[in-house]
């Protein structure tokens, strides 16, 4: 027994797999841009802390030894892009804040930032304490 199609229904199919296939294809894809960006975030948030971390040891340059340990993880993060790094500092505190660009293939760019900030060693005598 043979099915009869009306003839309205022909390529109905195809039409509806063309419309559906881009949605389906952006939602398979997001959690891999999700991923990128999380990773992104991450390594942001590790250059801010590093940048702290170099910059208030006694006796580090603050502006270049914070750069340098901001720079020296996100050489290594891959997938951030026109990296901006500042670093100002109190007499008691260091503050590095990290900005860069992450470049999306499916929805575009994003910034992603990250600020820390922490004391400045410094050496107090014992029996100034």
């Amino acid at each position: 027994m043979r099915r009869r199609c009306l003839k309205g229904d022909d390529g109905a199919v195809a039409t509806e797999l063309a419309v559906l296939m881009p949605v389906v294809i952006v939602l398979a894809l997001m959690p891999v841009q999700f991923g990128l960006w999380w990773h992104a975030k991450q390594a942001v948030d590790t250059a801010a802390e590093e940048c702290v971390d170099a910059a208030q040891a006694e006796g580090a340059n603050i502006v270049s030894d914070g750069r340098a340990g901001a720079y020296f993880i996100l050489d290594r993060a891959g997938n951030v892009t026109n990296v901006a790094v500042s670093v100002t500092s109190t007499p008691d505190a260091v503050t590095c804040t990290v900005t860069g660009i992450l470049n999306f293939s499916v929805v575009g760019t994003f910034e992603v930032r990250a600020a820390a900030t922490g004391p400045i060693e410094q050496f107090i005598a014992g029996n100034t304490r």
